[in-house]
């Protein structure tokens, strides 16, 4: 067995979230791990392998591209198949904002997110924690990746619910960290280009790559408004080309200049 793990920051009850433990681990059939009235809330996603959660009386089999959560109270044990094991990456979290995140993002009593596929986005974790030298930026920017997560996962379950345009709605949402494609968009929901362009412009008013365009200026306001992130790594998280394209588009739309908009904001 092999893990690289790194201690972000101490557990407070006075901190109200806070970044615990980031890691990988490539795990054989030794991999076990068991604990009783859990004093962590922690995401593992499944880069490769199988292996078993038992948790809270459940019986689980998370593998490739699964992500399972660990609760805070939870009786839990998870342990990696021995013929194929698991590659995981993880990131476990404490404090009371955590607690409402799970109890209001996720549906309750759910463990397993089955095809998630975010092996990008762990990666990119497990990057921050161990390619940054200051503990605040890293705790930071890892805070915001936890929330992409959240919101990934509560996206996703709204999805299962509302109707096609507004499925489509979220599908875009879920990916506005990378470039639009139609083509992709037509994949994900199993639809023809002309159906979702006619479904999506009868419901909104709008194509849905304009939805996309006027999706990402409002996540960028919210990055602005409130995380500590640089316009070059908002550039970076939304998938703009560079900082100069991204403050183009930005003003376009807004009319002031990233840096305007967030002086204007946090006066």
């Amino acid at each position: 067995m092999y893990e690289n793990l790194k201690k972000i920051s101490y557990y407070s009850n006075d901190t109200p979230f806070g970044i615990w433990f980031v890691g990988e681990t490539l795990c054989d059939e030794k991999f076990c791990i068991e604990r009783h009235n859990s004093n962590l809330i922690a995401f593992e996603y499944i880069v490769d392998g199988y292996g078993t959660l038992e948790i809270n009386n459940q019986v689980l089999h998370p593998e490739k591209g699964d992500i399972f959560l660990i609760t805070l109270g939870s009786d839990h044990k998870y342990y990696s198949q021995k013929e194929n094991g698991w590659h995981k990456y993880f990131i476990s979290f404490f404090g009371p904002v955590a607690e409402v995140m799970v109890n209001q993002y996720l549906p309750p009593d759910t463990y397993l997110f089955k095809n998630c596929f975010l092996e990008k986005s762990f990666s990119h974790i497990f990057d921050i924690a161990y390619n940054c030298d200051d503990l605040q930026e890293i705790e930071d920017k890892l805070s915001v990746e936890v929330l992409k997560i959240f919101n990934f996962l509560r996206n996703r379950r709204m999805l299962e619910t509302e109707d096609f345009a507004d499925k489509i709605k979220r599908c875009i949402e879920n990916h506005l960290d990378e470039e639009f494609s139609l083509d992709k968009l037509c994949e994900y929901m199993n639809y023809s280009k002309n159906h979702i362009i006619n479904i999506f412009s009868e419901k909104f008013g709008q194509t849905p790559y304009k939805y996309y365009i006027s999706a990402k200026i409002n996540a960028a306001k919210d990055y602005l408004s409130n995380t500590n992130m640089t316009i070059s790594e908002i550039s970076n998280a939304l998938s703009y080309s560079d900082q100069q394209y991204f403050s183009y588009c930005f003003k376009k739309e807004t009319g002031y200049s990233p840096r305007q908009y967030r002086n204007h904001t946090k006066m």
